[in-house]
Order: structure tokens, then C-alpha cells, then sequence
């Protein structure tokens, strides 16, 4: 009888390998028989029903949504997470509670990290424990330079995050948006500047936001746009801001002028960067599909919620 037609030896190499976690070449050794003999006999085991693999997964209805939006949206991953408030937590808390500690998982060792101002990077940044991973640098992707919600801004999130992973941040000294376009030319070479937004091209991740045109998103609220800028970009079609970006409800980049006068990191900008973008709530779901459809992002990280109606 030829080996692969042996079913009691099938089933003594898949009782070595899996009950008794022998190694293929442990079993190799007892048995007497070649390593690529023993891996064709446990393929086959599996193939032919004598080995059932499951998995006990308490997290179906997220596995299931991350599924979903990966094969929807052809992004590289995404991670959605029970977002039921514990104790005293609001939403926000809770998803940020538990989308650091998977967002920190896909951050490396010694790698380059490029954060955006917001509420969401504030939140899931605060809700980070010290960690041993040491990174290389982590560089703000915005400007934002303004006298009120100092917490959410660029620079401030960079140098916590560089706090928690024993490194140095660096800080972009310059408005987010500025009102005329040379002026915008001149701040770009500025020496201190340029040095920062040439960093923030060379991030290994950026960890971003996901904004929308309301009245409470992060670039409106630092009062970085104008009324009128907003209102133009709305008349394009802007439903999602991400870094310095407009995108339509198709993904499509508009806004160009107002980019222009940006001081801060594009989507285009960051193409060799692995983009991690976080948000959540009802006001975001249209912002969130926008910035899905520009295909710039590759991870997305949201909550159950908003998962299902995206």
C-alpha cells in the first residue's frame, strides 16, 4: 500500500503532529518517513475530512464586517470594534480604548510615524499605554498653528506618541491652510519647515483621520478654513477630508486650490507610507465610503456601528 493511501499512517502523523505537537521532522525521525511525505499526508488528512480545524472566535460579527469591507473596497485590512461604552466612557472612549491597542500591533519597531490632527487621533493616542517598542521618529502631518484646541493639534499628538515609544517628535511651526497661495510657496521652503513635510513623506505608517465638511470637523474648528473655503469645496462635491485631501462621495480629490495653500502631508504625498485611517459615528459614514473609494487607504479602523451601515 502506498503511503499516501495509508489512512492508519495518515492518522498517526496527524495525532504526532496536532495531539502530541511533534515537529515534521520529529515526526520524521519516528516514523521513518521523508518530511515532504509527512506534509502531504497531513494536507491530504484535511483535505479528506480526517482533520477538522475550527476556531472558537468571540469576535464573529467584527470578523464578519472586516470581511466585508476588505472585499468591498479592496483595502489591506480592516479592524471594527465593539464600541459599548464601560463605565463613565462615552463612544469615543470605549473605540479608542480598544482600537489602540490593534492599531499599535501594526505599528513596527524602529519605524517612522507620521500623525494628523483630530479628535479620533487624540483619543486613540491617549488611550495608549507606555510601550517598549522603540520608534525611529514620529513626524505631525499637518500644520495648525492656533490658540485654541491645542490638544488635537499635529504637533501635540506627534510628541505624546513619541513620549509612549521613547523617541523624538519633530513640529511643523506653520498654519494647517493659509489665505494666499505665495505665501504658502514661501513657508514651504523655509528650512525648519521643509525639513518636516520632507520627514513626513518618508513615514513607514501615517495614523489619520476622517473628516467631514461639518461644522465640528478638526480643520473648522482649529478655524483653519474659511467660511468661503468651505463653501467652495462643498460646491465641488467635498464630502471627506483626510490629511490635506477633498475627496467627493467617489473618492476623487478636489479642492485643489485650497490644497495648494495646505502646509501638511496629501494622500498623494504619503504613497509610500501605509495609511491608517480611524473614525466613527453616523456623521461620518459617507466621509468614511469616500475615503475608502480614493483607494489611498489601507487599513480602516472602526466600530461596529458604523461598520455595518458603511
Amino acid at each position: 500500500m502506498g503511503t499516501m493511501n495509508n489512512k492508519r499512517l495518515m492518522i498517526k502523523v496527524c495525532e504526532l503532529y496536532y495531539i502530541q505537537n511533534k515537529s515534521q521532522k520529529e515526526i520524521s525521525a519516528i516514523l521513518g518517513i521523508s518530511r515532504p511525505q509527512i506534509c502531504r499526508l497531513i494536507t491530504a488528512a484535511k483535505e479528506g475530512g480526517i482533520v477538522n480545524i475550527s476556531i472558537s472566535n468571540p469576535y464573529v460579527r467584527e470578523t464578519e464586517l472586516e470581511n466585508r469591507l476588505i472585499g468591498r473596497f479592496g483595502i489591506r485590512d480592516a479592524l471594527v470594534v465593539d464600541s459599548t461604552c464601560g463605565e463613565g466612557e462615552n463612544r469615543m472612549q470605549s473605540f479608542a480604548k480598544e482600537a489602540s491597542r490593534l492599531v499599535e500591533d501594526y505599528i513596527p519597531q524602529d519605524a517612522r510615524v507620521g500623525v494628523m490632527s483630530g479628535y479620533t487621533c487624540k483619543a486613540m493616542i491617549d488611550a495608549m499605554e507606555q510601550s517598549p517598542k522603540k520608534l525611529k521618529l514620529v513626524v505631525p502631518l499637518a500644520g495648525g498653528i492656533s490658540t485654541t484646541n491645542m490638544s488635537i493639534h499635529a504637533d501635540t499628538l506627534a510628541q505624546k506618541l513619541a513620549d509612549l515609544h521613547g523617541t523624538s517628535a519633530l513640529n511643523l511651526n506653520a498654519p494647517a491652510v493659509v489665505s494666499d497661495l505665495n505665501l504658502a510657496v514661501s513657508l514651504r521652503k523655509e528650512e525648519s519647515i521643509a525639513k518636516v513635510l520632507e520627514a513626513g513623506k518618508k513615514v513607514d505608517i501615517a495614523l489619520v483621520g476622517i473628516g467631514n465638511l461639518s461644522e465640528g470637523a478638526t480643520n473648522i474648528q482649529l478655524g483653519s478654513l474659511r467660511k468661503q473655503d468651505v463653501d467652495e469645496l462643498r460646491r465641488q462635491g467635498a464630502v471627506a477630508s483626510v490629511c490635506s485631501s477633498y475627496l467627493d462621495k467617489d473618492g476623487r480629490e478636489v479642492g485643489q486650490e485650497i490644497l495648494e495653500r495646505s502646509i501638511g502631508q496629501s494622500l498623494k504625498d504619503l504613497k509610500k507610507s501605509r495609511i491608517i485611517a480611524a473614525a466613527i459615528g453616523d456623521s461620518k459614514v459617507e466621509a468614511i465610503k469616500a475615503a475608502l473609494k480614493s483607494g489611498k487607504i489601507d487599513i480602516l479602523v472602526t466600530d461596529l456601528d458604523t461598520a455595518k451601515q458603511i
